[in-house]
């Protein structure tokens, strides 16, 4: 009697849902209702993917830096940095494993002869070292001297060029750097957050401004940026990302490599980026991250204002360590009448720096940007 009973009700649960589903099929109005619900649940559902999605993308391109720091909100209109005001980590989001150890790397500039260090004012031709910030005059200078800021003459004092590598990830970084009281060359990565701005702090308080490209280092763990040239893309590629990283901001002079010990080792591929370069007036600084860099060379065949660097002074990121480094760029100074010095903006480095140059200024150096150093030996 129960198995009856059962089968009764079951029977009648499912005539009572055909009949149910028959009505609604069978009423326009049930049945619009219906399809504007699907639909209503299908788009929410839809945009929640697209939001998952466009999340992915977005955490692709900042990989170099989510693989550090995790999944960062990058609209600049909400966020600046993917760092928060006081939050530049210890280390660079980059690790300086493809820079060489000083003491087997010693790199030489070009050999400056006495009356060349003797710096002279620029006169109205424009030809002479110093160089305004801006030449209004003349639109179509090219960049390494429309951008140059002004030069003060040496004197014959030994000159330092500071140049301080991957600026713009935090604007309170560079706030801090254009306060320091000597002229400074700040090198920005072009995927920086709000660029411009942070380039105009640097040329407002007068200091020379550089983009600084990412190329791939020897370590392939290591993570260069996003659109850094390497080895492996097309010739084609190579040129698209080239230009993409040129077009990021205005007002600098040239170009020295983020990392890149291992593109620049390769010289067909270095040819590709430095015509480009060529073509659009540009100066170039080979950082030297490995000793086979081709940059330097194939700079000076294509007729730019060039230098190499002569020695990286935070390898170690301490103070004292810093401050040790400080010393021996003088001691390149005294010799060679020129010494090029790059830096980082961590914090050790900044502090170092605020207690150096003032005491450097008062032993006689001086203090002048990257465009004064390479036209030391540019004959264009």
């Amino acid at each position: 009697m129960q198995k009856q009973s059962r089968k009764k009700g079951n029977r009648k649960s499912a005539d009572r849902r055909k009949f149910s589903s028959d009505r609604l099929l069978d009423s326009p109005p049930r049945l619009i209702i219906l399809c504007l619900a699907v639909l209503v649940i299908s788009g929410s559902g839809g945009i929640l993917l697209g939001k998952v999605l466009t999340h992915y993308e977005v955490s692709y391109e900042i990989s170099s830096v989510n693989a550090f720091f995790g999944p960062t909100v990058t609209e600049e209109a909400t966020v600046e940095s993917p760092y928060s005001s006081n939050d530049y980590p210890f280390e660079s989001p980059y690790v300086y494993n493809d820079y060489p150890l000083p003491d087997i790397q010693k790199v030489q500039v070009a050999a400056l002869t006495p009356e060349i260090i003797n710096i002279q004012p620029a006169d109205k031709t424009g030809d002479a070292l110093a160089l305004p910030t801006e030449n209004t005059d003349n639109i179509d200078q090219p960049p390494w001297k429309k951008y140059a800021v002004l030069a003060p003459p040496s004197n014959g004092r030994p000159i330092i060029a500071l140049i301080i590598d991957d600026v713009g990830l935090s604007r309170d970084r560079v706030q801090d750097l254009v306060d320091l009281p000597e002229l400074l060359t700040l090198a920005y990565l072009p995927y920086a957050p709000a660029i411009q701005s942070k380039v105009e702090m640097a040329r407002l308080r007068g200091h020379e401004v550089m983009l600084h490209l990412p190329m791939q280092p020897s370590d392939n763990h290591t993570d260069p940026g996003p659109d850094a040239l390497l080895v492996g893309l097309s010739d084609e590629e190579i040129r698209r990302r080239t230009i993409k990283n040129l077009d990021s901001f205005d007002g600098y002079v040239g170009v020295n490599n983020h990392m890149g010990s291992r593109f620049t080792a390769d010289g067909r591929l270095m040819a590709i980026v430095m015509d480009i370069m060529a073509q659009r007036g540009l100066l170039f600084l080979d950082s030297k991250t490995t000793p086979r860099s081709t940059g330097y060379k194939l700079a000076v065949q294509r007729g730019m204002p060039s230098a190499k660097r002569d020695i990286f002074i935070d390898n170690i990121i301490e103070e004292a360590a810093i401050l040790k480094q400080l010393e021996k760029v003088e001691k390149i100074a005294v010799r060679k009448g020129v010494a090029i010095a790059i830096g980082h903006p961590h914090k050790q480095t900044i502090s170092a720096l605020k207690k150096w140059l003032p005491l450097a200024a008062d032993k006689g150096f001086i203090f002048l940007p990257v465009s004064a150093i390479t036209s030391l030996t540019f004959n264009g």
